[in-house]
Order: structure tokens, then sequence, then C-alpha cells
């Protein structure tokens, strides 16, 4: 039962914690942004968006000259 409680208290806690960040994000201008690689789901696997620098929220996709621009780095 203890295990029980614990995985609770952690789903709690991270419940709590998405809430705040959603707040944030829901409140930001996104003012500064960069072009990031984003993780999809829980697997390896990523992709190239637009990221906010003040809220990590991905806001937006990059055109292909942008991409070109941002690999070339």
């Amino acid at each position: 039962m203890a295990a029980n409680k614990k995985v609770e208290n952690l789903l709690n806690q991270k419940n709590i914690i998405e809430r705040e960040l959603r707040m944030i994000r829901e409140n930001c201008y996104h003012t500064e942004r960069a072009i990031k690689q984003v993780p999809l789901g829980e697997g390896c696997q990523s992709s190239t968006r637009w990221v906010c620098e003040d809220c990590s929220a991905v806001v937006g996709y990059p055109t292909e000259y942008e991409l070109n621009k941002f690999f070339k780095k």
C-alpha cells in the first residue's frame, strides 16, 4: 500500500505542476522564440519546431528556408 500512496502523491504533484505550467504558457506573449529539436512522445524521435524562449512552449513550424538555415549552423 505504501507504493500506491507514493504513486498517488507523485501523480497529484505532476497534475499541479502541469496546471501551473499551462497557466504560465497561456499568459506568455511568446515574444522571444528559437528553432529547437522537440521530442515527440516518449520515444526517441524528435521534430524541429519554433519554441518560446520564455515558457518553452511549441509555438509553430519553421519554413523550409528556416530549417536549412538552422541545420547549416
